[in-house]
């Protein structure tokens, strides 16, 4: 019987050991040696690896006709920041009001509701994509993306509420879905000592972070 990851659990390998991020119960975890090892295992193709525990645990599931491998989260490596590129951002007041609402929607959010839901929900707000046509390339897709991400975070600079790495990049996706542009939300971590940490990505291009801060974590999951 072929076996698959929870499909509400991630994890990533840092330091040669792995980490875990559980959405449904909001919270990261390691796995003892007795169940790492056999985990590794069956990740690397060995099916012939005794994975009850890990059944029982529920960190795999049976998976009938899957040919899926176990495997960590793949996303492009960040090379380019917007945070680092000259984009000029103007005061608006509809952007003002529009970050203002959404940042006190999500944090309102995250106090009341589980994390899964509020993933689930941010995710079926974006497109699918990229806007494409004829009339629109590559390129002017992704200035569109550094204006708006730009206008976002200049109006947060303004919103008076604390900044978390969560609460904002959560904010600022629905942001850009409202203006029909695509990103995600990538979780990274760090081992020793552990951090956890996420930012919002589009290609290779970091919307709310630094490319050495985001390159600093690796990522687990992304939404």
């Amino acid at each position: 019987m072929p076996y698959a990851l929870r499909n509400d659990l991630s994890f990533c390998r840092v330091d040669d050991h792995l980490i875990f991020l559980d959405i449904r119960n909001d919270r990261y975890f390691r796995l003892q040696g007795s169940l790492e090892r056999p985990f590794v295992a069956y990740a690397n193709g060995n099916e012939d690896t005794d994975v009850g525990d890990l059944v029982k645990r529920n960190i795999l599931v049976e998976a009938p006709g899957s040919q899926d491998r176990v495997t960590a989260v793949n996303i492009e490596c960040p090379v380019r920041s917007a945070l680092e590129q000259s984009c000029q951002a103007k005061l608006h007041l509809g952007s003002l009001v529009d970050v203002f609402i959404t940042v006190c929607a999500i944090r309102r959010q995250l106090r009341t509701r589980p994390l899964k839901s509020i993933l689930d929900a941010v995710a079926a707000s974006r497109p699918n994509e990229q806007p494409r046509s004829s009339s629109i390339s590559d390129q002017a897709v992704e200035q569109l993306l550094l204006e708006a991400s730009g206008k976002f975070r200049f109006a947060r600079a303004y919103t008076p509420v604390e900044t978390r790495c969560l609460l904002d990049s959560l904010a600022m996706v629905k942001f850009l879905a409202r203006r029909k542009l695509h990103a995600s939300i990538v979780f990274g971590v760090t081992s020793d000592p552990f951090s956890a940490h996420c930012w919002v990505q589009a290609g290779d291009l970091v919307l709310n972070d630094t490319v050495g801060h985001a390159n600093a974590h690796t990522p687990i999951r992304v939404i």
